[in-house]
């Protein structure tokens, strides 16, 4: 996660017991404080959300036969470059 990114505060309402835990993860130094924790949840949610929405996009793609077409044509005129490569990258 970026630190250089624009911020705004916010009020949110979070039960106790999450804040106290947090709290405590960062009192014995296993977080660097609460709100990096629930930055870097919020970052993880909205990360999973937007694979979920490629995922159904690129379903809704599948359906579209001049996109498997042209999907197909890329795959084919590139099916020995990556022969090229020995291994992992």
């Amino acid at each position: 996660m970026m630190n250089s990114m624009e911020t705004t505060r916010i009020t949110a309402t979070l039960p106790v017991s999450f804040i106290d835990e947090l709290k405590a993860l960062a009192k014995s130094n296993q977080i660097p404080s609460v709100n990096f924790a629930i930055r870097q949840a919020v970052d993880d949610y909205l990360t999973q959300a937007r694979k979920k929405q490629y995922d159904a996009m690129m379903k809704e793609a599948a359906k579209d036969k001049a996109f498997m077409s042209r999907t197909s044509k890329c795959d084919e005129d590139f099916v020995f470059a990556d022969g090229e490569v020995q291994g992992e990258w």
